[in-house]
C-alpha cells in the first residue's frame, strides 16, 4: 500500500513539475536587451526595486516610465550584500545571492559562483535563476547605469557594517566596496549608483516594534556613512541622498511603504519621481 501511494505521489509530483515547466517557468523568461538609443539602466540588489505585491508594477518599471530607458532589473527578493557564514553552511539567500557574489557574475558573466544551488532550488524560486542567467547575458559596456540597492536585509541580519579590512565580504561595507571595486575597476565608463538605505519598519500584530526599530536604525545609519565613503572612492560611483528627496520616517511611514518595508503605490510614484530627477541631474 505504501508502495502504491509512493508511486502516485511521484506520478502526480512529475506531473505537476512538467506543467510547471510547460506553463509557469517559460514566462519567466527575460528576454536579453537590444541596447537601444536611450539610456540603458541594469538594477541588482533585493526586493525594493523588484516587489510587485498584489500584481502591481514594482519600482523599476515606475522607473522606466519616469526616465523612458531600457530597464534590466536583476534584483532578487530577500538577498543580502554581505556573504553571512551561519554554522559554516551556506545559506540560500543570504549568502550565495549575495552582491559579493554577484559581482562576480556582473564581471565574468559565469554563474558558477551563485548558481550551484540555485538551479536546484529552480521551481520553488523560478524568479531567482532566470534572473542569474539573464545576468550573466547582459554587457555591462553597453549599460549607461548601474543601480546597486542592498542593505535592508544585512540590516535585519544585524551584519557588521566594517572590520580591520576594508574589503571584508563578510561585513556590509566590504562586500559593497569589493563588489563596486571590481565592477568600476572592469567597467570605468559605467555608471554606478548606490542608493540610500530608506527607513523601514518591523510590524508585528499591526503594531511597530520599536526595539528591533532601533536596533535596525543604528546599522542603517552606519551603512548610510559607509556609502557615502564607497562613493566618493571613485569617480563614477555615486551616492543617492533619497532623504533629501522624499523623507520615510516613523511618524509618516505608512503614507509610503505599504508593510512597513516595500513601498506602497504612493512610495512607488515618490520614490521613482526622486530617484529619476537625481539621475538627470548626475548624467
Amino acid at each position: 500500500m505504501k508502495k502504491k501511494v509512493f508511486i502516485i505521489s511521484t506520478i502526480v509530483f512529475v506531473l505537476i513539475f512538467a506543467a510547471l515547466a510547460l506553463f509557469v517557468l517559460p514566462n519567466k523568461k527575460y528576454t536579453f536587451p537590444l541596447y537601444e538609443e536611450k539610456t540603458n539602466i541594469l538594477i541588482v540588489g533585493d526586493s525594493m526595486f523588484c516587489n510587485n505585491i498584489f500584481g502591481s508594477e514594482n519600482l523599476a518599471e515606475y522607473l522606466t516610465k519616469k526616465t523612458d530607458c531600457e530597464m534590466q532589473n536583476c534584483s532578487i527578493g530577500g538577498t543580502c550584500a554581505s556573504k553571512i557564514n551561519k554554522n559554516n553552511e551556506l545559506d540560500y539567500y543570504s549568502d550565495k545571492l549575495n552582491f559579493y557574489n554577484i559581482s562576480d557574475i556582473i564581471c565574468t558573466g559565469n554563474l558558477a559562483s551563485a548558481s550551484d544551488n540555485v538551479k536546484s532550488l529552480s521551481v520553488a524560486f523560478p524568479d531567482a535563476y532566470y534572473k542569474l542567467k539573464f545576468l550573466a547575458g547582459t554587457d555591462p559596456a553597453k549599460e549607461d547605469i548601474l543601480i546597486i540597492n542592498y542593505g535592508i536585509n544585512d540590516c535585519f541580519m544585524r551584519v557588521k557594517c566594517t572590520s580591520d579590512n576594508p574589503y571584508d565580504e563578510y561585513t556590509y561595507g566590504g562586500a559593497m566596496r569589493q563588489g563596486i571595486k571590481r565592477i568600476s575597476e572592469k567597467y570605468p565608463d559605467l555608471t554606478i549608483i548606490i542608493p540610500e538605505i530608506t527607513y523601514t519598519t518591523l510590524i508585528q500584530n499591526g503594531e511597530r516594534d520599536e526595539a528591533f526599530d532601533e536596533i535596525t536604525a543604528e546599522y542603517r545609519e552606519e551603512y548610510n556613512e559607509e556609502l557615502k565613503k564607497i562613493a566618493s572612492e571613485y569617480n563614477n560611483v555615486y551616492f543617492f541622498p533619497s532623504s533629501d528627496y522624499i523623507e520615510i520616517n516613523d511618524e509618516n511611514y505608512e503614507e509610503y511603504l505599504f508593510d512597513g518595508i516595500h513601498f506602497n503605490v504612493n512610495g512607488k510614484e515618490a520614490y521613482s519621481s526622486a530617484l529619476a530627477e537625481y539621475i538627470g541631474e548626475i548624467k
